[in-house]
């Protein structure tokens, strides 16, 4: 049997590659705690240093929420069954696929291979935003505009990203300069998506407007755009730690303090239950807060694996609301309350030195639980095609 690479059913079709890009951000996020075990530590490679943040924002990240949920969820959201090109998206996973591959051992390759992947991907999420919509700019859902965002941050970064890299190439920069060097950009492709995802979490399905709707523009465009940009400036002279603290500031903690406050308005007068979806968005928002405030503690400067995991609960809400969409009523909402509360403990655990043998026991126990989400899944997938 032959597989279709076009599909007759755009929707069917858009679900498949949406799926393709999050069991990729799934390899990558185990590749990213495999090469993080202490028997790996006894003879690192140079592509281990990208195994927290730089990992965990590009290979995770991005391709899940523009490849993945650009495809599952924008194009319901823009009232489309497809995106625009979705050809030039599957072009991009297969240079993505190969970045994760390599990047163990080639991290410089890997992330030239990241650069153009997603900047692939996000050509078509900004085409559709612009070409495939049917809805009016002023209609866009929050999740909506955090891709668009998203994507044209993608845009400002992956060239600039390939130069930066390509010139570190010729003069022997180190991996650990490297990742200093993108940490403002790398921080903003993390929070604009996982904000988007939160928003979309926590909002009524059948609301269409409130405070987050109308503050939702500016907010993830400062985030998205603004922050990269003065990040480009920067680069062309090192910036004092005062300047940088005050950008990151006035691009990621304001922003997202006026989104998150109106999402709390929204969510009030909406009278929004708690449910499996909902408790996984505001475990992100306490993790982020957890991140923002240890910037502020004497001698600390800010907890960047609090932000990280921030993102991946936030991927995991999506996930959760997009099940609960495609299959309604049929995963138990106390078992995704039960599943948002072991991730949000084993979080907070791993961030503290004293306990983090039980937050490492904990992340454990919530992958087993997503592979059982998975089966799950699978069964409740057979009993649908048997009805129908």
């Amino acid at each position: 049997m032959t597989y279709q690479a076009v599909d007759t059913a755009p929707a069917r079709s858009s679900r498949r590659v949406g799926t393709s890009f999050i069991l990729l951000a799934l390899f990558a996020g185990l590749l990213g705690g495999s090469l993080a075990l202490p028997i790996l530590q006894a003879h690192p490679t140079s592509g281990q240093a990208f195994c927290h943040g730089i990992l965990m924002t590009f290979f995770v990240m991005c391709p899940a929420a523009l490849g993945g949920f650009g495809q599952w969820l924008l194009p319901s959201a823009l009232g489309t069954d497809r995106t625009v090109l979705r050809g030039l998206t599957m072009a991009g996973f297969g240079f993505l696929s190969s970045g994760v591959v390599l990047l163990p051992v080639l991290p410089f390759v890997a992330l030239l291979l990241w650069s153009v992947g997603i900047l692939a991907v996000a050509i078509d999420v900004i085409t559709t935003c612009l070409e495939g919509r049917t809805c009016r700019f002023r209609d866009m859902s929050p999740l909506a505009w955090s891709l668009l965002a998203t994507a044209c941050s993608v845009v400002l970064v992956a060239p600039v990203l390939a130069a930066v890299v390509t010139r570190g190439m010729m003069d022997g920069i180190t991996t650990t300069a490297l990742i200093e060097t993108l940490h403002l950009p790398e921080t903003a492709l993390m929070l604009t998506p996982a904000l988007g995802l939160v928003a979309s979490a926590l909002l009524s399905r059948s609301a269409n407007e409130g405070a987050s709707w109308t503050v939702a523009p500016y907010v993830f465009g400062v985030m998205g755009i603004g922050g990269p940009l003065l990040w480009m400036d920067g680069l062309y002279g090192s910036l004092p730690a005062g300047v940088t603290a005050s950008l990151v500031f006035v691009t990621q903690i304001v922003p997202s303090v006026v989104l998150i406050g109106a999402l709390c308005r929204d969510v009030w007068q909406q009278k929004r239950d708690l449910d499996g979806a909902a408790l996984w968005a505001i475990g992100s928002i306490l993790l982020f807060t957890a991140g923002w405030l240890s910037d502020w503690l004497p001698g600390h400067s800010g907890d960047h694996t609090a932000v990280a995991f921030g993102g991946i609960m936030a991927l995991c809400g999506g996930f959760y609301a997009w099940v609960e969409m495609l299959l309604p009523r049929r995963i138990p909402v106390m078992m995704s309350r039960l599943h948002a509360g072991l991730m949000l403990g084993g979080a907070f655990c791993s961030i503290v030195p004293g306990v983090m043998i039980y937050g490492e026991v904990l992340m454990g126990i919530s992958l087993l639980a997503f592979g059982l989400v998975g089966l799950f899944l699978l069964r409740e997938t057979g009993r649908a095609r048997v009805s129908a």
